[in-house]
């Protein structure tokens, strides 16, 4: 039997208190959209500092809903960075738009302004910056290329909960901002998401959309054709419940981070990424010609890192001309998440180092 550690890449981690908060919403019989949901989008709009907050099921639901909510769809074209998630793009597949894909900055790994000028079309409607793993996008420039081309902005802040740049919140500073609490994020509810805004007139766009193309559910009349992308109510217990540990989280995050780039800057070969100056990084990373080489090796000694995503133009989906994204290519050969579960210890991360030292 091997000695070896076993250190997840990332784990949720969930409490009595967790527990108990999903337990009282079973007890009580509603388990239907309701009043935990009403009470945590009070919560994260007093978080945020912004009127308006609507639930969803996911934050792929979330970008969805908030470009059609924005009259965006069939015949429209909708900018994305070739490094993200691909719920990205299929949230815009999703409202029948066309995914056009950007190059990204291959030290910050977040869209390139300036080829997103480039890649415009006479039928963009929205661009869709990537906050990725809390690393602000270039907004002052994405915001200024939006206003001169009527376009729409939508942040993806999908890892970035909780995160800022030196203007505030990411994710309040657009048409739209959309997060997610899916396992892998700093607080979950299971699956879930939500949508901030500042306009009445989409938050009610979609509250309809969300729910049959009505506003309250104790209406029979639907004026406007909706979906039903409600959220239970257990998953909004659960979302409270873990948003109250979210400054502790935040805190730890912070911690992990700062060891880990204190500890890499003494092993050769690995590259220590830029950190946010505001917020934090929601996963530790790092780039190395050799990524592929130490993956495979730090597995065989039990720890589980996580290369980047294969770009979005290397996808069969969205398949495109690799020439046309260097950025993204480079990311997607040399990046890598180290491990950063909320629980990991300062002994498992020195374990980690002492195998990257090792591996590197």
């Amino acid at each position: 039997m091997s000695n070896a550690p076993v250190i997840p890449w990332f784990e949720p981690v969930l409490d009595e208190a967790d527990v108990v908060a999903v337990r009282d919403v079973v007890a009580r019989g509603f388990v239907n959209e309701g009043p935990e949901n009403r009470a945590f989008e009070k919560e994260l709009c007093a978080y945020f500092g912004v009127p308006f907050a609507v639930t969803t099921p996911s934050c792929t639901i979330a970008l969805a809903l908030a470009l059609i909510a924005h009259g965006i769809g069939h015949g429209d074209s909708v900018l994305v960075p070739s490094i993200t998630f691909i719920g990205t793009a299929s949230a815009v597949k999703l409202t029948g738009a066309e995914v056009v894909l950007v190059d990204v900055d291959p030290q910050t790994f977040v869209m390139n302004p300036e080829h997103a000028r480039k890649r415009l079309r006479a039928d963009t409607k929205a661009i869709i910056p990537v906050h990725l793993t809390g690393r602000a996008a270039d907004l002052n420039a994405l915001k200024a290329l939006c206003r001169e081309h009527n376009l729409v902005l939508i942040e993806d802040s999908a890892e970035a909960l909780g995160s800022k740049n030196e203007y505030g919140w990411l994710g309040t500073q657009s048409d739209a901002g959309c997060f997610s609490f899916a396992p892998t994020k700093i607080i979950t509810s299971g699956q879930g998401g939500f949508v901030i805004t500042h306009s009445e007139l989409i938050r009610d766009n979609l509250i309809r959309l969300r729910d049959h193309g009505r506003l309250s559910r104790s209406s029979d009349v639907h004026p406007v054709v909706g979906y039903n992308f409600k959220v239970t109510d257990m998953q909004g217990a659960l979302g409270r419940s873990q948003f109250r540990k979210l400054s502790s989280r935040i805190d730890r995050a912070k911690q992990i981070d700062a060891l880990y780039v204190e500890g890499m800057k003494t092993i050769p070969g690995l590259i220590v990424t830029p950190r946010p100056s505001k917020g934090y990084l929601a996963w530790p990373d790092f780039k190395s010609p050799r990524r592929d080489a130490i993956v495979a090796a730090m597995k065989r000694d039990g720890i589980t890192l996580r290369p980047y995503w294969p770009a979005l133009h290397r996808q069969p989906a969205y398949q495109d001309d690799p020439g046309l994204f260097p950025g993204a290519e480079h990311v997607c050969e040399q990046a890598c998440w180290l491990p950063c579960s909320p629980n990991i210890t300062d002994d498992q991360i020195n374990c980690v180092l002492e195998k990257l030292r090792m591996h590197a």
